[in-house]
């Protein structure tokens, strides 16, 4: 009786391996002949892009490039000079199942950046780049809810368990463009660049997925005959996806990367004149449908031996979104005094989770322009601890940490420095159920075995599940009912099915 079971099938990308891995990069370039010689490297920044993604047989691999900016002293003194250096990125890492069928969502982040002098006419990049990945590939769960022709005698106890199906795994890559006013000064051209992109708000209907957004640029700008200046801008945007589900509850995430970064001074600069920016990103979504399974908890037959084959069968039960904001403080000792605050980021480090706790540290860099032509650099790390509430049966999956924004303020020759971070995650509950996957009959046991009486006095106690009583004496829950009435405990009658 194996093939009797109707089987209900669930579509659904499951996940095949997720993990993170992290390399150093490192470059080095030569100052053309049009430049002066580096005298002392000021401060470097970078912006990470994703070039390509592939999914190979038991293996991930991202290709990227950092367009880093490397702001120098020229020796013999004058205007801050700066190089860009571009660091290729190919990350590569082992994924056992994974196959060329399957989909990847990949997030990768710059963990540390730094530039020194290898000699006045060459500079050497290194870049920690992180990534996190998680593969998904198409699967089909099947559990039995009934039988495929219903048989006289034959009882089934059918149940139902909340069940969570990732129902779509897409990509869009679009474009983001906006105008940023230059500050007033004469602006020559762009020192350092960099930018950050987030996610505000991710909601889901009818097929769609809309996401909001922020990018975050920082701009130093060199000015005519006067000290460089930065330039701090936002930019919010609104993307539609469609993504194959139409199930009335889903929960989504979006992963942002860059593609293409582009920021551009007007040919004829003037007081009031405006840097055009043009961001290329690639936004990829993970789609969490709830839903119902319906499936085989016990049954038995009146009529012969018939033996359910349980199985323990793992479901995702809950996924939600969990949010938590935290800012962190330290004070970081500045080397030749403090001035005007020219440049100021925040890194994220490595993130560990431990269960319901997310650690992690922040790098803070911040450059000062000094009174006398001078530039001083401070930096810090701060720690961070996220503690949740998610409880045991749940784990926090897709955990990204990043520094929403960074401030600092002279403190007699250091300064006090506050980094206000975002923790980001899903919150994935789930457990077992016992699902009778399978049948087996024997009918000459049934016959050897002792029948019950016609009619049984049992003393059933209140709560008893009514189910395993009438299981027991080949009975039924209906007729168990029909027999005692309104009373569903004490002394009970219990007719034997006929």
């Amino acid at each position: 009786m194996d093939t009797a079971l109707k089987k209900d099938r669930y579509e659904q990308l499951a996940p095949v391996w997720s993990g993170s891995f992290s390399r150093d990069f490192t470059a080095e370039s030569i100052v053309p002949d049009a430049m002066p010689d580096v005298a002392a490297v000021v401060d470097a920044d970078g912006i990470i892009t994703l070039r390509s993604k592939e999914t190979e047989a038991g293996a991930v691999a991202l290709a990227a490039s950092v367009a880093v900016s490397v702001m120098y002293m020229p020796e013999g003194g004058g205007a801050m000079e700066s190089l860009a250096v571009t660091v290729p990125v190919e990350l590569r890492a082992d994924a056992p199942g994974a196959d060329t069928d399957c989909r990847t969502v990949a997030r990768l982040r710059i963990r540390a950046l730094d530039a020194r002098t290898v000699n006045s006419r060459k500079l050497s990049v290194r870049v920690d780049v992180d990534c996190e990945a998680r593969v998904y590939q198409r699967r089909t769960v099947e559990l039995p809810s009934g039988l495929e022709t219903p048989q006289a005698g034959v009882h089934i106890l059918t149940k139902t368990a909340p069940m969570v199906t990732i129902a779509d795994v897409r990509e869009k890559t679009f474009v983001v463009t906006d105008e940023y006013q230059l500050p007033a000064g004469g602006v020559e051209r762009i020192l350092s660049q960099r930018a950050e992109v987030k996610v505000e708000d991710v909601k889901y209907a009818s097929g769609k997925v809309v996401f909001r957004g922020r990018i975050r640029a920082g701009l130093v700008f060199a000015r005519r005959e006067a000290e460089p200046i930065a330039g701090r801008y936002e930019t919010e945007f609104t993307q539609i996806m469609e993504v194959d589900t139409q199930a009335p509850e889903v929960t989504s995430e979006v992963a942002l990367a860059f593609t293409g970064v582009y920021f551009d001074l007007p040919d004829r600069q003037t007081e009031d004149g405006k840097v055009a920016a043009e961001l290329h990103l690639a936004a990829q979504t993970v789609c969490h449908a709830a839903g119902e399974a319906a499936y085989i908890a016990d049954l038995y037959s009146n009529r012969t031996a018939l033996v359910g084959q349980p199985e323990q069968v793992e479901l995702v039960s809950a996924v939600h979104a969990v949010s938590m904001r935290q800012t962190v403080t330290g004070t970081a000792e500045l080397m030749g005094g403090a001035g005007e605050v020219l440049a100021i980021s925040a890194a994220v480090g490595g993130v560990t989770v431990e269960h319901e706790t997310v650690k992690t540290t922040v790098n803070v860099r911040v450059i000062t322009a000094r009174e006398d032509g001078g530039f001083s650099a401070a930096r810090c790390r701060l720690s961070a601890e996220f503690t949740t509430d998610i409880g045991p049966e749940t784990a926090l999956q897709g955990v990204t940490v990043s520094a929403a924004d960074v401030y600092c303020s002279a403190s007699g020759g250091s300064l006090d420095v506050r980094a206000a971070l975002e923790m980001d995650a899903l919150a994935v509950s789930g457990g077992a159920i016992t699902a009778m996957t399978g049948l087996t009959e024997d009918p000459e046991g049934f016959a050897a075995a002792p029948a019950p009486a016609s009619l049984t006095l049992v003393r059933v106690e209140p709560g008893t599940d009514m189910w395993a009583v009438a299981k027991r004496y080949r009975s039924t829950v209906e007729a168990i009912a029909a027999a005692n009435g309104e009373r569903s405990s004490g002394l009970l009658l219990v007719p034997k099915a006929r």
